[in-house]
């Protein structure tokens, strides 16, 4: 397929799915309140972390060798699936044990914390790698809209109230959404299964591929564990800084869920990017060179985005997800150039991915991991999210200047390049949209 009809049904159904997200954000932010989302969201944090731990880079394997035909697909989704089910029982051990040490959990009980923690884990992995291996495969409708189905449904089960009103609301509330995570992921799984049953036998890899799976599996995961903490560790020196309440917390964790929201074009374009550069099936020539037009294009998107904010952003949140977060438009603001490195940097990592350099990413990681920890130890503790906020900039422009520097060995150009605006641009956009780049 053209890359052209990659990225328009990339962009249109996983715009849909990151809509429905949207949606589940701000009517649980609404139901729940500030303080309560800021709980609620920094569990979801841990967990997310445990996940990325016990994926162990699973999904980078999954399109890489997917992509380049080394693995039957049918073999890679039956070690995405068992290894996904043996994660979700190794994180309800892990939230037990937990709990050994802490008899008294904030909230609820701990048997509450450990479905959260299976249901979250074995449905996040589960749904990510047999997403990936439908990208793999240049199918972005049924994954999306299955996953999309379900947060809708979840949307419409939301009593219809100004906020919760008692303890067990919260409970079953809060039981819904993390289910929302496995009912996706098996519906994906299912779905995956029923068409393509024919096409090769389950089962696993023989030795000397898994081998190979395991090895650029593990690198990825240095990475992705590393990236994790660089895009979540803020939240919690946030939550330990003196000069943060929850209610802070909330915001700031909104702030960052909303940044995730920008990220999803730059996202949906390096899914693109990533099978294609290892495959080979489009010239790199022509990759770098949408990367760079990209590149130039989010700069002009994110600086309308931030004088928009800059002029009706605190009345917009408080409008969208309630009085209680009135503290998002400063910290916005700070963080939105760096979102827009985060975008560059998203599209430069799937093009190391796909080369199979992904030691590179490792790298940058480790760099921008250390710049978070120092600036968050030292300013986020004492004055709390508008340094996180700046903390959080600063690390990733770091991160995106040791990929360029990176970058410049394979395809040598000018920083300048990336941020240098043309008219040029805007033409290349629009046959991109009219003909197949390809």
């Amino acid at each position: 397929m053209g890359l052209k009809k990659l990225l328009t049904q990339s962009i249109t159904w996983r715009g849909f799915y990151f809509f429905s997200v949207l949606l589940v954000n701000i009517f649980l932010s609404r139901y729940l309140q500030a303080a309560q989302t800021g709980l609620l969201y920094f569990v979801t944090v841990i967990f997310s972390f445990m996940q990325v731990a016990l994926g162990l880079g699973g999904e980078a394997g999954i399109i890489y060798f997917a992509s380049a035909n080394v693995i039957e697909r049918n073999k890679l989704i039956t070690v995405g699936a068992t290894w996904s089910l043996i994660a979700g029982f190794i994180m309800i051990g892990f939230v037990y044990v937990y709990f050994l040490f802490d008899q008294q959990p904030e909230q609820f009980s701990y048997k509450w914390y450990c479905a959260f923690g299976f249901l979250y884990v074995f449905g996040q992995l589960l749904t990510n790698f047999c997403v990936a291996i439908y990208y793999t495969r240049e199918k972005y409708f049924l994954p999306n809209f299955l996953l999309a189905a379900v947060n809708i449904l979840f949307v419409l089960m939301i009593p219809n109230k100004s906020a919760a009103k008692s303890t067990t609301q919260i409970e079953w509330v809060t039981l819904f959404y993390f289910a929302t995570f496995l009912i996706g992921g098996l519906c994906v799984f299912f779905t995956y299964i029923f068409q393509y049953k024919n096409e090769s036998a389950f089962g696993f890899p023989d030795k000397i591929q898994f081998k190979k799976f395991i090895h650029y599996a593990a690198t990825a995961f240095g990475a992705n564990l590393l990236f994790f903490m660089v895009y979540k560790i803020d939240y919690f020196f946030v939550n330990l800084s003196p000069a943060s309440t929850a209610a802070d917390l909330g915001n700031y964790i909104q702030v960052s869920k909303l940044g995730q929201l920008f990220l999803m074009v730059p996202q949906i374009i390096a899914s693109v990017v990533f099978p294609k550069t290892a495959t080979g099936g489009v010239d790199r020539m022509k990759i770098n060179n949408a990367i760079i037009v990209m590149a130039r294009l989010f700069s002009q998107l994110y600086l309308i985005a931030f004088i928009i904010i800059a002029l009706i952003g605190n009345k917009l949140f408080v409008t969208v997800f309630g009085e209680s977060f009135n503290k998002m438009q400063v910290p916005m603001l700070i963080i939105i150039p760096g979102i827009f490195t985060l975008s560059v940097s998203a599209l430069l990592s799937a093009y190391f991915s796909g080369k199979g350099n992904v030691k590179v990413n490792l790298y940058s990681a480790i760099i921008a991991l250390s710049v978070m920890l120092l600036g968050d130890y030292f300013f986020v503790l004492p004055y709390g999210i508008i340094a996180a906020a700046i903390v959080s900039t600063l690390s990733y422009l770091i991160d995106l200047i040791y990929l360029l520097f990176q970058f410049y060995k394979d395809y040598s150009i000018s920083w300048v390049e990336f941020v240098r605006w043309e008219r040029k641009d805007y033409k290349i956009l629009f046959n991109l949209l009219k003909k197949d780049a390809d």
